[in-house]
């Protein structure tokens, strides 16, 4: 499939974001109407009277090789406001590039498991870089999980269901 995706970069690394899912880019500082707060340690972005969570792409990937905390957020950051239904937050970036028409490939076997993965794709300058899934990066937040939101009673049935065990007969018919 091809689709228009966002280049951005973290860590030395460059990903690209779907552009479905990409609201709008913002730059925080402390000097604009736009800039990161704290509220119970956690960085928020405020956003037309909006409060965002934020997600550093750096270090939800263990890219962020400093010994630096969430304390030493940039005074001014790129930040991607994304969204995943109605749910929006903000992923921090080191720098934004452009919007490329890309065709997306599947992801390696081995990294199926990977909830921030939704494949990869090959550059115009020939760089293989990864394709990042918003809904596995929004679950990174702590605010919803991977089915979208759930209630106590939803949540409550499905670890019902994840406690039940099945038994299978497993044969070959006809040799």
């Amino acid at each position: 499939a091809i689709v228009s995706a966002l280049i951005v970069e973290s860590g030395g690394e460059r990903f690209a974001i779907p552009q479905i899912s990409v609201l709008e880019l913002v730059r925080a500082s402390n000097n604009s109407e736009h800039s990161i707060e704290r509220i119970h340690d956690t960085p928020v972005l405020r956003l037309r009277n909006r409060l965002l969570p934020l997600v550093t792409l750096k270090r939800i990937l263990g890219l962020d090789t400093s010994d630096a905390t969430d304390d030493s957020l940039d005074e001014e950051a790129f930040i991607v406001v994304a969204q995943v239904g109605t749910y929006s937050f903000g992923i921090i970036v080191d720098r934004v590039f452009d919007t490329e028409e890309i065709v997306v490939k599947p992801v390696a076997p081995i990294l199926r498991d990977l909830s921030l993965f939704s494949g990869n794709t090959i550059l115009g300058d020939g760089s293989v870089i990864m394709i990042l899934d918003p809904n596995g990066i929004a679950t990174r937040t702590g605010e919803i999980t991977v089915g979208g939101s759930q209630g106590v009673e939803g949540k409550a049935k499905q670890d019902a269901s994840d406690r039940e065990t099945t038994s299978m007969l497993v044969f070959r018919a006809g040799g």
